[in-house]
């Protein structure tokens, strides 16, 4: 049961997290009608300056090129296939050693689709790979869905998309569940399962009241949510814009030192060297707990990060490498995330002692996960290695070896 767990999540966290990878392409569709039963599908791309997505067709050897596919259906017909109409720039590509067709800055393609009943949606997925002057990412895939309901201009409400990872909303909403699930695993670490009880205690003796134990426990969860939620504000405070952060997603040095870090992080899960942070952090808070009451929960909070911290660290780094790679606001709302699923078990817990005689016992388990978590961290870590690899041209590192 607790393998399954740690798979399931473990899996989660690999796949949201692939997904927010930083995406300069945002694609919008529409259509119009031609004449009777005939319409024109309008699918077009606004790609940031500095980056570009392929052409329709690419020589061999060369990138992921732009593709169309269409779902088929008794209800319509695709009638020939997807035309560009702003036309590719053909110049070479440093990357590839050729001419190749790119796009820059806005790519639009349409499509004929004749309807054999009134009413009918046509679904389907645009396939790209996006690249600038140093790096490409992976391809990328992108759901649209056009509802045609036979006759005039579409509406708004008749064409959707499905990004993976285009729409800044969706990003930031993947980004929050890919830390909250970060700051589940956390909480199942070596370094911090084995301190739920003895929080959960020491809640206990220090109450005068039931009505006291609650507020000092919601007061213990709001304070971690809160110096989680700081870290990630500083972050997001220092943040030097969307070009800073292109720079960090492409450049060599910055991928090199996060490759790096994460190779640091993943061996420190496997035990060859622990992070932490100075011991006279830990005492210094301890030493005001005794305080008791809001105060004295506050204390007890900041001294489980603080102590957390050698198996917490390395999470909350990987965080926020991948969160100023993006959107200003990602390492903010990353640490309330990984903050608020950290606190959670402590807070429930502390509310309901009863539970704790429920909990799972520590044991081999739990260095089980830690070491599986280093593995993820090394996994992470080639990505960063494979910008470098595309970089040079090195042709080292495939999609295929990469995933």
């Amino acid at each position: 049961m607790k393998q399954s767990f740690l798979s399931i999540l473990l899996l989660s966290i690999s796949v949201l997290l692939n997904a927010q990878m930083f995406d300069p392409v945002v694609w919008s569709f529409s259509y119009e009608q031609k004449e009777e039963n005939v319409y024109e599908l309008i699918l077009s791309a606004s790609i940031e300056k500095g980056s570009h997505i392929y052409g329709l067709e690419v020589p061999d050897g060369g990138p992921i090129p732009t593709t169309f596919s269409f779902e088929t259906s008794s209800d319509y017909s695709i009638e020939g296939s997807v035309i560009e109409i702003i036309p590719a720039n053909d110049a070479y590509d440093d990357a590839f050693g050729f001419n190749i067709k790119s796009y820059e800055n806005k790519a639009e393609f349409h499509q004929i689709v004749k309807g054999n009943v009134s009413s009918f949606t046509v679904k389907g997925v645009v396939e790209y790979m996006v690249c600038n002057a140093v790096s490409c990412s992976p391809p990328k895939k992108e759901e649209f869905s056009f509802r045609i309901n036979g006759g005039g201009v579409k509406e708004e409400s008749d064409v959707t998309s499905n990004s993976i990872s285009a729409n800044a909303n969706r990003g930031l909403l993947g980004f929050f569940v890919v830390s909250f699930l970060l700051g589940l695993l956390g909480v199942i670490t070596p370094c911090v399962y084995p301190m739920i009880p003895f929080t959960v205690a020491f809640f206990s003796r220090s109450a005068k009241s039931r009505k006291d134990a609650i507020t000092n426990a919601l007061a213990f969860g709001v304070s971690i949510v809160l110096i989680y939620t700081a870290i990630g504000l500083i972050v997001s405070l220092s943040d030097l814009g969307a070009g800073f952060a292109n720079t960090l997603s492409t450049h060599w040095i910055p991928n090199l030192i996060f490759f790096l870090l994460f190779v640091i992080f993943g061996l420190s899960f496997f035990g060859l060297f622990e992070l932490t942070l100075p011991s006279k952090w830990s005492t210094s808070t301890d030493s005001k707990v005794d305080k008791g009451g809001i105060l004295g929960a506050f204390f007890m909070a900041l001294t489980t990060v603080i102590v957390s911290f050698s198996c917490t660290g390395p999470i909350v780094g990987s965080l926020l490498v991948e969160a100023v790679r993006g959107d200003v606001l990602r390492p903010t709302i990353g640490m309330f995330a990984f903050g608020l699923a950290f606190s959670i078990p402590f807070t429930v817990l502390a509310l309901s002692p009863s539970l704790v005689s429920k909990m799972p016992k520590s044991g081999k388990w739990l260095n089980a996960i830690k070491i599986a978590i280093g593995f993820l961290m090394l996994a992470f870590s080639m990505k960063f290695l494979m910008t470098i690899d595309s970089v040079y041209g090195f042709g080292l590192l495939s999609r295929p070896i990469y995933l």
